[in-house]
């Protein structure tokens, strides 16, 4: 037994010896099999590394040095790492781990961590449970530098102990500025401490920032402070968290805040989130409203990786009032509605809001949930409580759905308003797969302006399409009108696939009054039509579309105080698109005297702008008569501005008998903005488009004031343009003339009146008339009424020469002319024959059938210029007469002298004859007897003249005191005969043409001019044509010559016989003997 034991000894003891020597060995070489170890685990594990062996201990093991990476920029080092041993029963345990000042570098990009030749461990795959390692750590000064696709971040740690439980430590973070998601963060920190409780990870400690700032979303709040306290599970799964939020200045889109704080809770874990919160924020504003405390205390609570969401929530505000901006926009709205019957009713509601919302407060329960696509929101209640505790809004049993394909539904109850404010009442509800929606507000006036809905019903269906009808009161005014129980019936759907449709069938608008600026409809209905299959009002992706037609137009009312119709054919519009109507008839005033508008027809296009056309329009105002014929030309309306171009017209006098012809214009235009019309034309006569006048307009719809300059730059007369030509007036009147007439007039109106002046001039007119011939008529005319032909008293006008058979020259002549017929011929005075020729004043209507009567007074007329102005060179006469030519025109333009006398002035005068004459074939006796008669003087002479200018005149010439004059061969005869007293009496009956003309005919026939060329008598010659009777062209024949074999010699007395006026009575009546 001992052998075996003391060989056992001896194995043992050599054993022991061998080992000695093998540790002894070992120990000597153990920092080369330390290198040796440590280098293959690294180069196994492809981490490049350099490091120094410090100390290899069976207590510690020390490195020092460690750089891992590239060494010139390496991703790790540790000035000292010291691990200690710990010896048990087994082998040896890792103790405390020391790490001295290690710096790690990092980058976080595109949304991956790396830390460089360090990933292959780190992130290496292994089956261990995710988790802090039991180790126990001494971490003396760590620092990390993160760069990342948000700016730099820095981090220090310190602290011991077992990673899993047990240590303590502290952490910091700071990220000078970083650059996230549009938002950039001015100085965040992380200041806390580190615990470990059995693997779970605590950090408590404040993260704050200097300012956060979004530009992008018109973001921005500072000074954040959150006081955190949160704890990690074991596996880094999920977290719990208690915060304290408060927070500085808060700013977002269209809101903002003094201040943020309150707590909040928050758990994650397995796809699951829970939170509890309490926030409210200070001074809450926007541009509408202000809040001195905004509050929103509750839960939310998410579940299956947060595809599920339920929140529930208290929210309150106090201290409510209405912004500067809300009341703005108010203003802004009421101004826009200026003049329309909104505006009284929101400058109502402004004025309610602002004494109701003063320190109002609201209080609202929500639920809100999301369940995949599905959104839900639910406010079981709601209220908004006025300053002293009256509910302004109060909603219920609201709820709202909607999902990514599918327009949100909606049902719910609300209330509003009431006494200052609006009274409406709202239900939604759900019946049959459908929400129903019903809507009342009781009428709400203000200044003459109300508004009601009696009834609105909108429905919609599962696929979120809305229907909706109902009706809409209204009374107030409109722009430039006002419009008084109008009565509107809405009816339409709305999708999201068809966009919004108005009234798929006929419609009735109807109203008690309507009025726009001077015009008023009074209980009027209007019937509108939509085209086949179409509704009248769409909206869409293809923008808005409007479409309606009426059969027909019948309305009535009052312009101005003055009734007004209007009615029209077919009628169809169409938004974009184009507008018609057919048959447009307006007219004005009593049916007797009515003002008419009739268009043929009136097109439109209906775009960004709107134009078109019109054409056979006719316009005729009763107070003025001139009418508008075959009226055509573009309009347009755009910018505000209505504007007529191109347009062509015949102006046309309505009178039964015409006072002017017509007259054409083209290129007439027409502007009215800002309610002013403004028009130019240029009147042309249409025969040969000769210039007449240019016409311009302007005129003020609002004070019903106008007016219309006419300027006549010279109408020219010639062969081309008489004044027969203008107006009828003057056939038969004046013909021939040559010459021009300019000036200008002027028409001015108002609500009340209408007056119109002129003034037209004329430095030289020739023209014929009845009377004879008139040369260089010059002068102005002034019009006191130039619509009614009116003009101011006394007009003088000058006339170089009227030759009615005798010339007359360098007179004047005053008239008056009222109402375009009624002529007041104040006088006419003429240089004649030595003295003076004299129209008596005279009035005429030349609007009837009547007599008229025309005194000439014919004063101190030399006896020698007549016979001289009648270049009679054979004969000579001395005398003065004094007299008077009454003339007298009936109905039918027939004229007679009725009365005529002319009287020889005291002494008397001679008659003599001077020319040279041939005695051929007479008897001694009647040669002595001229010889002796060829010169007497007399003591009386009397002229008397009557009969028909058309017809014969009788001249009854009587002779007082005659006896033989001088150069007459006297005798025995003479001489006993000539104390006794002698009269002559000479009667002389031809016709007044011949008359006047005979004697110079004798010697000159080719100064003959027939009347009838000039259109003044009919063809007969015997009667004036009446004025306005239509012009027949006169042959140009001349009537033959008295007796042809007189006009190459002198005449001798047998000439002067019955053959000399024809076929007429002989010239001596029974006064007188047959002379043998």
């Amino acid at each position: 037994m001992d052998k075996p034991r003391n060989l056992l000894r001896k194995i043992a003891a050599i054993a022991l010896v061998i080992l000695l020597v093998v540790v002894g060995y070992t120990w000597t070489v153990r920092e080369q099999i330390a290198r040796d170890l440590i280098a293959e685990q690294l180069a196994g594990i492809g981490v490049p590394a350099t490091y120094d062996v410090t100390e290899i201990s069976p207590e510690r093991q020390v490195l020092t040095n460690i750089v891992v990476g590239d060494p010139a920029r390496p991703d790790l080092t540790i000035e000292r790492a010291e691990i200690t041993l710990s010896y048990g029963l087994g082998v040896p345990e890792i103790g405390r781990i020391t790490l001295v000042r290690p710096r790690l570098y990092g980058s976080y990009t595109d949304g991956e961590l790396s830390l460089g030749s360090l990933d292959p461990v780190i992130f290496a795959e292994s089956e261990e449970p995710t988790g802090l390692p039991a180790w126990d750590i001494d971490l003396i000064d760590g620092r990390a530098l993160f760069e990342t696709d948000f700016g730099p971040v820095g981090v220090k740690a310190e602290g011991q102990g077992q990673l899993d439980n047990g240590f303590t430590g502290m952490i910091a973070a700071i990220a000078p500025q970083a650059d996230i998601a549009g938002c950039r963060v001015a100085r965040a920190t992380v200041y806390g401490d580190l615990t470990t409780t059995s693997g779970r990870l605590t950090l408590s400690g404040p993260v704050r920032t200097a300012a956060l700032n979004c530009p992008e979303y018109s973001g921005r709040i500072k000074d954040v402070s959150i006081a955190t306290d949160i704890t990690f599970d074991a596996d880094m799964a999920g977290f719990d968290a208690d915060a304290s939020i408060a927070a500085g200045a808060f700013a977002g889109p269209g809101i903002a805040a003094a201040g943020i704080a309150g707590p909040l809770t928050v758990a994650v874990r397995d796809g699951t989130i829970n939170s509890r919160f309490n926030l409210a924020a200070r001074s809450v504003a926007n541009s509408n409203v202000r809040a001195g405390e905004f509050s929103l205390e509750g839960g939310l609570r998410g579940r299956d990786q947060f595809a599920s969401l339920d929140l529930d929530a208290e929210l309150s505000g106090s201290q409510i009032n209405i912004g500067r901006g809300f009341t703005a926009t108010l203003a802004e709205y009421e101004k826009s509605a200026e003049g329309t019957l909104a505006a009284p009713l929101l400058a109502k509601i402004r004025s309610a809001l602002g004494r109701k919302l003063v320190d109002s407060s609201f209080t609202a329960a929500i639920n809100a949930r999301k369940t995949g696509d599905i959104i839900s929101l639910s406010l079981p209640q709601g209220s908004v409580q006025g300053r002293y505790g009256e509910t302004l809004l109060s909603v219920s049993q609201v709820q709202i759905a909607s999902t990514a394909e599918r327009t949100p539904r909606m049902s719910g109850n609300f209330r509003f308003g009431g006494g200052e404010l609006p009274a409406l009442v709202g239900r939604m509800e759900q019946a049959n797969g459908r929400s129903i929606f019903r809507l009342k507000m009781a009428e709400y006036s203000a200044q003459g302006s109300s508004l009601a809905i009696p009834e609105l019903v909108a429905t919609q269906d599962r696929s979120g399409a809305l229907g909706f009808s109902g009706s809409v009161q209204a009374t107030g005014p409109l722009p430039g009108g006002e419009v008084r129980g109008l009565r509107l019936p809405v009816s339409g759907s709305w999708s999201s696939a068809g966009g919004l449709s108005l009234w798929r069938g006929c419609t009735q608008i109807g109203f008690d009054t309507l009025a726009f600026a001077n015009l008023e409809l009074r209980g009027q209905q209007i019937a509108l039509c939509p085209a086949s299959g179409r509704p009248i009002v769409s909206y869409g992706t293809n923008g808005l579309n409007f479409a309606a037609g009426a059969p027909s137009l019948n309305i009535a009312g009052t312009l101005a105080g003055t009734e007004i119709r209007i009615s029209s054919g077919a009628a169809g519009f169409a938004y974009p698109g184009a507008a018609s109507v057919k048959d447009l008839l307006v007219s004005l005033g009593p049916q007797q005297e009515e003002n008419r508008f009739a268009i043929s027809e009136l097109k439109a296009v209906l775009g960004e702008d709107i134009t078109g056309s019109f054409s056979g329009a006719e316009i005729a105002l009763f107070a003025v008569p001139l009418d508008l014929k075959d009226t055509t030309g573009e309009w347009s309306y755009a910018g505000g501005v209505f504007e007529i171009g191109g347009a062509s017209f015949e102006l046309v006098d309505r009178s039964e008998e015409p006072r002017f012809n017509p007259l054409m214009a083209r290129d007439a235009k027409l502007s009215l903005e800002d309610s002013v019309i403004l028009a130019d034309a240029l009147l042309r006569y249409p025969g040969n488009e000769s210039e007449v006048a240019e016409v311009s307009i302007q005129h003020d719809l609002t004070t019903s004031t106008g007016f219309a300059d006419l300027h006549v730059p010279g109408v020219l007369f010639d062969e081309e343009l008489q004044p027969v030509d203008l107006t009828p007036l003057a056939l038969g009147v004046i013909a021939n003339a040559r010459g021009s007439i300019a000036g200008t007039g002027r028409i001015d109106w108002n609500s009340d009146a209408v007056t119109s002046s002129g003034r037209f001039s004329s430095e030289s007119l020739d023209f014929a008339a009845a009377f004879g011939p008139v040369t260089g008529a010059a002068g102005t005319v002034e019009f006191i009424d130039l619509l009614s032909l009116t003009t101011a008293p006394d007009q003088k006008v000058r006339v170089a020469a009227i030759n009615p058979g005798i010339e007359v020259n360098d007179g004047v002549i005053g008239f008056s002319l009222r109402d375009g017929q009624y002529l007041g011929v104040t006088g006419g005075e003429w240089p004649f024959m030595g003295g003076t020729l004299t129209l008596r004043p005279v009035d005429l209507n030349f609007g009837v059938a009547e007599r008229r009567r025309y005194v000439l007074e014919v004063d101190g007329l030399e006896a020698a210029l007549f016979v001289e102005n009648l270049e009679l060179g054979n004969l000579a006469a001395t005398g003065t007469f004094d007299g008077q030519l009454p003339l007298e025109f009936d109905e039918l333009g027939f004229g007679e002298i009725k009365g005529g006398l002319l009287v020889a002035r005291a002494p008397g005068g001679n008659i003599s004859y001077v020319g040279e004459l041939t005695y051929e074939d007479l008897s001694a006796f009647a040669n002595y007897a001229f010889e002796t008669l060829k010169s007497l003087d007399y003591d009386d002479m009397r002229i008397e003249m009557d009969g028909p200018l058309t017809g014969d005149i009788v001249t009854r010439i009587r002779f007082d005191g005659v006896r033989q004059g001088a150069g007459t061969k006297q005798n025995f005869i003479t001489r006993q005969i000539a104390d006794l007293p002698i009269r002559f009496n000479v009667n002389i009956r031809a016709p007044f043409y011949k008359l006047v003309t005979t004697l110079k005919s004798i010697y000159d026939p080719s100064t003959v001019r027939d009347p009838r060329e000039l259109g003044l008598l009919e063809d007969d010659g015997k009667r004036f044509i009446p004025a306005g009777a239509p012009l027949q062209p006169a042959e140009p024949v001349l009537p033959p010559p008295i007796n042809p074999v007189l006009q190459d010699r002198a005449i001798k007395p047998d000439d002067i016989s019955d053959n000399a006026l024809g076929d007429e009575e002989p010239i001596q009546t029974s006064d007188s003997e047959d002379v043998p």
